[in-house]
C-alpha cells in the first residue's frame, strides 16, 4: 500500500513537471518567435546617476555633462520617474531625496524642489507646464515654469493616493490615477473635477490598485492595472479598447508592472520591477520584445519604475535601485540581428 501511494505521488509530480515544462516551453517558443516580429532593436545610449557623470560621460548628455559643474557629492538615490522636455531639460522625481530635480543645460545647474514624501509620477504639457503626484500628501502639484515653486493643483478635489498622471492635450484634461480608490479622476486645466472612470473589479474598465498611466499623441490612454496584472487601453472618452496581460513568470506576463509609455510606431513599453526588464507589446497586447535583466551593468536594471519615450524615440528608464536614469534608442534591426 505504501509503495503504491509513493508511486502515485511520484507519478503526480512527474506529470505536473511535464505539464509545467510544456507550458514554459510553449511560452518560451512564443517569446522567441515574437521577438522576430519586432523589426527594431533597443540600443543603450547612456546613463545618469549624479554630478560625476556630468564630467565623464559623452554621447546624448554630452552638452549637459560638459557644461554643468555641480558638486561631486550629488547622486540620485531612488529615482521613480523621468521626463525629458523638448528643450533638453531633464526632470527626475527621486523618492528618497523627496525632490523634483531639474537638470538645466543652459543654466549649468541642477535645481530641486523638496519636501515631497512620496513622489510617484509626472507629465508635462506642450507649453511646458509640469504636473506631478505625491501619494502620501494626496496631491497633484503644478509647476508653471522651471523657476516657479510647485504648488497644490487639486485644492478643491479630494484624491485617494494619486500615483500616475497624464495630460490629454486634445481636451486639456489631467488624468490622475487614484490607486487607493481604484479609479481614474479627470480634472480640467484649472483643477476642477470633471468625472471618474472605473471602480474596483476585474472586468474591462475596472481596476485593482492601478498605478501608472500614459496618453499618446493621438489621445489614446494606457493604464497599468497593477494588481490585476494587466494593462488597459482606453479612448479619450473612457471607452475600453483593449485589455491584455496576466500574472506569470514568462515573457508577455507581468509580475510587478510599473511605468508605461509608447513610441512613435505605436509600440507599448511596460517596465516590470520584479522582472527587472522592459517588455514591448503591440496595440493588441501581443508580446513583441523585451530588453534588460537584473544587474547593475549598462542596460541592466534593478527594480525599474517610471519610463518616458520622447518624439525622437529615445527611451528614459528610472532604474530605481541602481540609483540612475538609463537612456536607450529605438533603431531598425540590422539583417544579422535575426
Amino acid at each position: 500500500m505504501l509503495k503504491y501511494r509513493t508511486l502515485r505521488i511520484l507519478t503526480l509530480f512527474a506529470l505536473t513537471g511535464l505539464v509545467y515544462m510544456i507550458i514554459c516551453g510553449t511560452a518560451f517558443a512564443v517569446a522567441v518567435n515574437a521577438d522576430k516580429a519586432f523589426p527594431y532593436s533597443v540600443k543603450w545610449v547612456g546613463a545618469f546617476s549624479g554630478s560625476k557623470d556630468f564630467k565623464q560621460k559623452e554621447g546624448f548628455f554630452s552638452g549637459i555633462l560638459k557644461l554643468i559643474t555641480g558638486s561631486d557629492a550629488f547622486t540620485l538615490k531612488r529615482p521613480v520617474a523621468v521626463w525629458n522636455s523638448p528643450d533638453g531639460n531633464l526632470r527626475v522625481l527621486d523618492q528618497e531625496l523627496q525632490s523634483l530635480l531639474l537638470i538645466r543645460q543652459n543654466d549649468r545647474d541642477i535645481k530641486s524642489a523638496s519636501s515631497f514624501p512620496s513622489l510617484v509620477s509626472m507629465c508635462m504639457t506642450k507649453s511646458g507646464v509640469l504636473y506631478f503626484t505625491d501619494s502620501k500628501r494626496n496631491g497633484v502639484f503644478i509647476q508653471e515654469t522651471p523657476d516657479k515653486t510647485p504648488h497644490l493643483f487639486n485644492k478643491n478635489v479630494s484624491l485617494n493616493r494619486p500615483t500616475g498622471i497624464a495630460f490629454l492635450e486634445q481636451k486639456q484634461e489631467i488624468w490622475v490615477v487614484e490607486t487607493g480608490a481604484h479609479r481614474i479622476a479627470i480634472l480640467d486645466s484649472k483643477g476642477k473635477f470633471l468625472r471618474y472612470i472605473g471602480k474596483r473589479g476585474i472586468s474591462a474598465g475596472e481596476f485593482n490598485f492601478p498605478t501608472f498611466i500614459w496618453i499618446d499623441t493621438s489621445g489614446t490612454v494606457y493604464i497599468v492595472d497593477s494588481m490585476n496584472f494587466r494593462a488597459q487601453i482606453l479612448s479619450s472618452s473612457g471607452l475600453v479598447l483593449t485589455v491584455f496581460g496576466e500574472a506569470g513568470d514568462a515573457s508577455g506576463y507581468f509580475a510587478r508592472p510599473k511605468g508605461i509609455a509608447t513610441d512613435t510606431f505605436g509600440h507599448i513599453y511596460i517596465a516590470d520591477a520584479l522582472f527587472h526588464t522592459v517588455q514591448v507589446f503591440d496595440q493588441k497586447g501581443n508580446y513583441l520584445y523585451h530588453f534588460g535583466e537584473q544587474g547593475s551593468a549598462k542596460g541592466k536594471f534593478w527594480m525599474p519604475m517610471g519610463i518616458f519615450i520622447g518624439e525622437d524615440d529615445r527611451i528614459f528608464v528610472a532604474d530605481s535601485y541602481n540609483h540612475r536614469i538609463q537612456i536607450f534608442k529605438i533603431q531598425q534591426r540590422e539583417s544579422n540581428d535575426g
